[in-house]
């Protein structure tokens, strides 16, 4: 008889506090195992039959959390050991845990405080802005979560003249799921060219703002949640400047994590946070994920 002690993590190196069930498949015959509990990181199984072969496929799947398997092998004379870092389920999170206005970074706040989003409107004619913007996010986590990706990720992205993305962000102008459209410094446009963060782009899969032309694209060289800049400019040569910003996947979760899913739709933000934080060095969104209260059946 063998043991297995299962460690497990949340995306961000913290222990994964969720409900677990492991499944045991044997690669040398037919024999199949089970066991569940909810764990607060680490979870040990004991008397696992290998009287037919060591070699085993174990299963995680959580109740918050991805789908990851491995494959080990097991003994009799220790206890076999498996690490994984499960990233969120994003199809079970119910909203998010975000910071507050005020705690914000300063060049955050100043893009809500200069938003122009139509989508936005305060109900007579002008557009909502700062802690009211911010507030009217709430009702719409994915575009909240998304916003807080952008600019934590741009906070960590630095260029050649010792300022980050983030410092040359002006006003929003429109929010997306996997996106923001705003306005940006001139300045800008030029250090991302030179910077040696940045490698030149197509931006044939991206539309301008109505008014603006795409002019140039560029993004990170990360392997998984790349920042991509596409810039536009207003008229042939005028300096009024804007940027679709967004964070490419690139399927990292499944790379990353070795889970098991099927990735359809839009780039998810609640995916963005979990890639983020397995970059070197991490880059936390600052905000957690809040799921559906656990409940016994009667």
């Amino acid at each position: 008889m063998a043991s297995l002690k299962l460690i497990l993590t949340d995306a961000g190196g913290g222990a994964l506090t969720d409900h677990v069930l492991v499944d045991l498949f044997s690669l040398q015959s037919s024999n199949q195992l089970q066991a569940a509990a909810d764990t607060t990181g680490s979870l040990q199984i004991d008397n696992i039959d290998i009287s037919s072969g060591p070699l085993y496929r174990v299963m995680v799947t959580a109740a918050n959390h991805g789908i990851v398997q491995q494959f080990v092998s097991l003994s009799g004379s220790r206890v076999a050991k498996f690490s994984a870092a499960m990233p969120v389920d994003r199809d079970k999170v119910r909203d998010i845990s975000a910071p507050a206005f005020g705690k914000l970074q300063g060049k955050a706040q100043d893009m809500l405080t200069q938003a122009m989003a139509p989508r936005f409107n305060d109900g007579s004619g002008g557009f909502l802005q700062g802690p009211a913007l911010y507030s009217a996010l709430d009702p719409y986590p994915l575009l909240k979560a998304c916003f807080l990706n952008i600019t934590a990720k741009s906070a960590a992205t630095k260029l050649p003249d010792n300022q980050s993305v983030l410092d040359h962000f002006l006003g929003l102008m429109r929010f997306e799921q996997d996106r923001l459209f705003l306005k940006v410094t001139a300045a800008l446009v030029e250090e991302t060219a030179n910077s040696n963060a940045f490698h030149s782009v197509s931006a044939a899969l991206h539309d301008p703002v109505p008014g603006y032309k795409i002019i140039s694209s560029y993004k990170t060289f990360d392997h998984y949640g790349n920042l991509q800049l596409t810039f536009q400019r207003q008229g042939d040569s005028g300096t009024d400047y804007a940027v679709d910003v967004d964070i490419d996947d690139a399927q990292g979760i499944e790379h990353i994590f070795q889970v098991i899913r099927n990735v359809t739709g839009p780039t998810n933000p609640y995916d963005i946070h979990e890639i983020l934080l397995q970059q070197k060095p991490a880059v936390d969104s600052g905000f957690d994920f809040l799921f559906a209260m656990k409940a016994a059946a009667a």
